[in-house]
């Protein structure tokens, strides 16, 4: 008796544990189909560009003089500011667009000997600074400096940097950014249906998305110092890349 109960006992214990495992596999397979098919998915990156004009240009005028008396050093840059200025009311600007550029006096004699110098001791710099809005007329104007080199103004035409100058500068990017952003995001899911298509699949949701970094470009923006030469440029071209993941479903 005691013999048959041991076997009905190790049947049942044997079923339950045929069962559950049975019940184990079923959820660790179905979990197993389920994450091969999180898997399938297609990366892609939608691709948009539009011409825009700079909205804003900086151009800083400025000009030194030197003399062994900073006093006369400094009298120079006075009298140059004022053809400076009548420069930039002779070119139609505006007093809300002119401003001064502090002045700065340097002192040649703490950097050599004087048998080194060329000059006076003292340089002083000098400048206007003119910030507009109408920005081809910036750009006209920027191209009679000749006109105050004539008068005897020393000119400093490229900026301590090198950077540009005049500068011009697009700043109404908030205005275009959504219209961007659903372009490119309709760009890439063009790209990703088409890809769906080929592979016998269907587009599914979106798995992840990166919206992606707008940049401001040279219109014919070519090589690695494009970002460099941008504020050089009035006409310029917003880019954006944005990447996106979509599930691909049978």
């Amino acid at each position: 008796m005691e013999y048959r109960m041991s076997v009905i006992s190790a049947v049942i214990v044997g079923t339950l544990a045929g069962a559950g495992l049975a019940i184990g596999g079923w959820f660790v397979g179905n979990g197993f189909v389920r994450g091969r098919m999180a898997e399938r998915y297609v990366t892609v990156r939608g691709l948009v560009e539009r011409p825009v004009k700079a909205d804003i240009a900086v151009w800083d005028i400025s000009y030194t003089a030197s003399d062994d008396d900073v006093v006369k050093a400094n009298d120079e840059v006075v009298k140059d500011t004022k053809l400076v200025l009548a420069f930039a009311h002779q070119h139609a600007f505006a007093a809300n667009e002119i401003e001064p550029i502090p002045t700065r006096v340097t002192d040649t004699s703490r950097f050599g000997g004087n048998e080194n110098r060329r000059g006076g001791r003292y340089v002083v710099q000098g400048g206007v600074r003119i910030r507009s809005t109408e920005v081809a007329k910036v750009q006209q104007a920027s191209q009679f400096t000749g006109d105050l080199i004539q008068q005897g103004v020393v000119l400093n035409l490229e900026s301590d940097t090198g950077a540009a100058n005049p500068a011009y500068y697009f700043t109404k990017l908030d205005t275009i950014r959504p219209e961007l952003l659903a372009e490119a995001t309709k760009s890439a899911r063009a790209v990703a249906s088409q890809f769906a298509k080929d592979s016998s699949s269907r587009l599914g949701s979106i798995r992840r998305a990166n919206q992606g970094v707008f940049e401001v470009l040279p219109r014919d923006a070519s090589g690695s110092n494009s970002s460099f030469l941008e504020p050089r440029s009035i006409d310029k071209t917003v880019r954006l890349v944005s990447t996106i993941d979509y599930y691909l479903e049978d």
